[in-house]
Parts: C-alpha cells; sequence; structure tokens
C-alpha cells in the first residue's frame, strides 16, 4: 500500500520556523517573559495598535470591550 511506512513526513518549514513557532504557541512563560523584558514581540492577536505584543491577548473579550470603552469611549 502506498503511503504506508515509518519515516515521518517531510517538514515543509525549516526547523528554526518551527521551532519559533511552536514556542510562540505552547510556550506562554517566555512570551510574557520577553514582554517582561521589553523585547519586541510582534502581535498576533491583532490588540496592540504598535503591532507587537504588549499582553492584551490574555484579556477576555469582555475586558477588552471595556478597556475600549475606557479609553476611546467618549469618541
Amino acid at each position: 500500500m502506498a503511503g504506508k511506512g515509518s519515516r515521518p513526513r517531510p517538514f515543509s518549514v525549516s526547523q528554526a520556523t518551527y521551532d519559533k513557532n511552536w514556542d510562540a504557541i505552547f510556550n506562554k512563560s517566555t512570551l510574557m517573559e520577553n514582554i517582561n523584558e521589553n523585547v519586541q514581540v510582534p502581535c498576533g492577536c491583532g490588540r496592540s495598535a504598535s503591532g507587537f505584543c504588549t499582553g492584551l491577548h490574555n484579556l477576555t473579550e469582555e475586558e477588552w470591550q471595556a478597556k475600549l470603552e475606557s479609553e476611546f469611549g467618549d469618541e
């Protein structure tokens, strides 16, 4: 049968890219350490005006809406 065997599928990205993506998804403590050390990490949630992660992804949708209203509610 075609496709059977113990050989793993080839990666479509480099190992360095794979490792970086894995850490970004699963290694949250490192991300928060980077934020606390002022290391600029690109924002993936879209909430940061600067385009760099500021920890806003940790807010629930309700907390995020309240923050938006408190900062921009008068406009």
